[in-house]
C-alpha cells in the first residue's frame, strides 16, 4: 500500500516539474522574443526617428532610448535567470537536482513576477514611443502645410 501512495506521490512531483519546464521554456521564447522588440525598437529610434526629430524632441526620444538600454540590462539578467532555473528543473527531471520541489516552485514564481514586471516596463516605453511617433507626425504634417 505504502508503495502506490509512493508511486502517486513521485506521479504527482514529475507532473509539476514537467509543468514547470514548459512554463520555463514558454519564459524563454518570451524573453527571446522581447530581446527582439527591444531590438527593433531601438532601430526605429536610431534610423527613422532621425529624420524626423526637431529640436524639441530630441530630449524626449534620447529618455525613450535610455529606457530601452536599462530594460535591455534586466531583461539579459532575467534571461540569465530563466536559463539558471532551466538547468534547476531539468536536474530535478534527471534525479540530479540538489533543488527541492518547493525551491523551484518558489524561482518559477519569482521568474513569473520578474517577467511580468519587464514587460510592463516595455509597454509603458512603447506606449511612449508611439506617443512620441504621433507627434512627430503630426508637427510635420503641420511643417508640410
Amino acid at each position: 500500500m505504502e508503495t502506490n501512495d509512493q508511486t502517486t506521490v513521485a506521479a504527482e512531483v514529475d507532473e509539476a516539474v514537467a509543468k514547470l519546464y514548459d512554463q520555463n521554456k514558454f519564459w524563454l521564447s518570451e524573453i527571446n522574443f522581447l530581446d527582439d522588440e527591444i531590438k527593433f525598437m531601438t532601430d526605429l529610434l536610431d534610423k527613422f526617428f532621425i529624420d524626423l526629430i526637431q529640436d524639441e524632441h530630441v530630449n524626449r526620444i534620447q529618455l525613450i532610448k535610455r529606457q530601452l538600454i536599462s530594460l535591455s540590462y534586466v531583461k539579459s539578467n532575467i534571461k540569465q535567470d530563466i536559463v539558471r532555473h532551466q538547468i534547476h528543473i531539468e536536474e530535478k527531471i534527471n534525479n540530479k537536482a540538489a533543488k527541492s520541489q518547493v525551491f523551484l516552485e518558489m524561482e518559477d514564481a519569482r521568474m513569473a513576477d520578474e517577467l511580468k514586471d519587464i514587460q510592463k516596463s516595455f509597454k509603458h516605453i512603447k506606449s511612449e514611443i508611439f506617443a512620441v511617433t504621433s507627434t512627430l507626425l503630426l508637427d510635420n504634417k503641420k511643417a508640410s502645410i
